[in-house]
């Protein structure tokens, strides 16, 4: 028996587990709606943990990471579900069809990245209707999908109004706030498509507003930032190279020493020798691996 299964057609993907138990972290690019048939599933976030059972299913913001926790029934069933996801060309076709009065326009941004959407027959018969695609050599077609696609987005809204503050946080009246969402998370892994997608802008129109908002483009903004907190690490919470490296957002250790020099005027390893706090102490991490 194969270990796991996988197949996506459009925006839908199916994924059968057969192992007894898998962890992977979801690192979204864009909202999705994750529909458990088979095993268990839990949903590590920062605000806790949401547990699924066969028949539920639950809504992920776009702009967090969570772990998923995949495992078997007791009785041996696999892990199966079916996940949604919204692209945002999608969704911006979605929101250009319903009418301004049909948008509840006090909805407002949660923090919580994990919406639960209990068991409820038109849940059910949603993704009930996808299921025999995954095992038929047939392809949906894209109309169809589409309509399908749209009564998950309804299942989501019925569910809570307050999801539109976040599924169409492309609108000005419910757009993320830049400079808030770049001061929090500059020391992400993230391209900058990546950055402009987690903040509900296209790239164009992510890099006009950044210009706006900092008055300078968005790599240079990114890398001096970056460079300040693997220096700040350094010199006085006792980090490693490596550590204040991957901390402040770098994967290559030959540009990020070559860019550190190049803006203070000597290595990072420099810098580590320089700044150990006397006696060897250091101060709390703050949330950071070091």
């Amino acid at each position: 028996m194969e270990d796991s299964r996988v197949l996506e057609y459009g925006g839908v993907a199916f994924s059968c587990i057969h192992k007894e138990n898998t962890r992977e972290v979801f690192s979204l690019r864009d909202h999705a709606l994750i529909y458990l048939s088979g095993g268990k599933l839990e949903i590590i976030g920062p605000e806790g943990t949401t547990r699924l059972s066969p028949g539920e299913c639950a809504f992920i913001r776009k702009d967090r990471r969570v772990t998923l926790a995949k495992s078997r029934e007791k009785e041996g069933a696999p892990y199966k579900a079916v996940t949604m996801r919204f692209s945002r060309k999608f969704l911006l076709e979605y929101y250009r069809s319903v009418r301004d009065d049909g948008i509840p326009t006090w909805a407002e941004r949660e923090e919580d990245p994990v919406l639960k959407i209990p068991a409820r027959p038109d849940v059910s018969a949603l993704f009930q209707s996808l299921m025999p695609f995954f095992w038929s050599d047939e392809k949906p077609d894209k109309e169809w999908l589409d309509m399908k696609m749209t009564e998950g987005l309804m299942c989501i809204l019925k569910t809570e109004p307050n999801v539109y503050a976040s599924l169409f946080d492309f609108t000005s009246r419910w757009k993320i706030d830049l400079v808030g969402f770049m001061d929090e998370n500059y020391m992400a892994e993230l391209s900058l498509t990546e950055f402009a997608n987690y903040t509900g802008r296209s790239l164009s129109s992510f890099n006009r507003d950044f210009r706006k908002a900092y008055g300078q483009a968005p790599q240079k903004w990114l890398i001096a930032k970056r460079l300040d907190l693997s220096k700040e690490l350094l010199q006085t919470r006792g980090c490693k190279v490596a550590e204040a490296m991957s901390d402040a957002g770098f994967s290559n250790l030959s540009y990020f020493s070559r860019a550190y020099k190049e803006r203070f005027g000597h290595s990072p390893s420099e810098e580590k020798r320089a700044g150990t706090p006397a006696g060897g102490q250091t101060l709390p991490p703050r949330g950071l691996s070091c």
